[in-house]
């Protein structure tokens, strides 16, 4: 990711320096605009970092219009760059490491509509966490994945296939997409979507859906900036639902 950023910073060459300046004029710019990159929700909110970024450097005010071109094309690189950071690393979920993924089970059932902790998991629902991912597991209805990140758990994406009848092409829908609080705005979120992404292009998938709610402003912004469309209900759609003799 530092290479994008180091090569559309070189091409824009702001104020002039290069090539008379040294090769690394710009290396502590390029750093900060790179760790931006990860925890930015919009290529707007990276324009603006950028300009403060440079402002700061130089002591001088920058405009945003150039920093708006610059905060594109290292967008657009960095969405075909589907690299994950050095300190992320997504592993499939097992009955090794459920123990690990308690808390971020609790975490996401003790999540508000937008996406907010409300409170620290109890050690009953703990429990009930790992009787949840247990069940989740011996199904082997769906399949989830988690996020390490520097050796923590950091977060998880739970998904299952389904079919396009109209198609004849496999369907992925997420169920669950979660990174803790303390994980939040590293990146975790977006590797996840895009390890699941790239699933779904290896089985040629006609679509890959997800729900959210209207309120969680971060989570929609990373689907439309992974390129997701957003569809309102249909206001002629019912849902329907029975509940079965399944004990929760």
């Amino acid at each position: 990711m530092g290479n994008i950023v180091r090569q559309v910073i070189h091409e824009w060459n702001p104020y002039g320096l290069l090539p008379e300046a040294p090769i690394d004029e710009f290396d502590s710019e390029i750093e900060k605009v790179a760790q931006s990159l990860t925890v930015a929700p919009t290529v707007e909110e990276l324009a603006r970092s950028i300009q403060e970024i440079f402002s700061s450097s130089f002591g001088e005010p920058f405009g945003y219009e150039g920093c708006f071109i610059a905060a594109k094309k290292i967008w657009e690189h960095s969405i075909e760059d589907k690299s994950l950071p050095p300190n992320i690393e997504i592993v499939s979920l097992t009955h090794e490491n459920a123990n690990h993924s308690r808390n971020l089970f609790c975490g996401y059932n003790n999540s508000s509509s937008n996406g907010v902790d409300i409170k620290a998991a109890s050690i009953e629902e703990l429990e009930q966490s790992g009787q949840v991912i247990k069940r989740i597991l011996d199904a082997d209805l769906a399949i989830c994945y988690l996020a390490k990140f520097e050796s923590h758990y950091a977060g998880f994406i739970i998904f299952s296939w389904g079919i396009s009848v109209s198609h004849g092409y496999p369907v992925l829908r997420i169920d669950g997409l979660y990174v803790a609080s303390e994980f939040r705005s590293k990146g975790i979120a977006k590797a996840l979507m895009n390890h699941v992404i790239d699933l779904a292009n290896e089985k040629r998938a006609t679509r890959i859906q997800l729900e959210t709610d209207a309120d969680n402003i971060p989570a929609s912004s990373l689907y439309v900036n992974l390129g997701f469309e957003k569809f309102m209900a249909k206001k002629c759609t019912c849902f329907f639902a029975v509940e079965t003799d399944t004990p929760l």
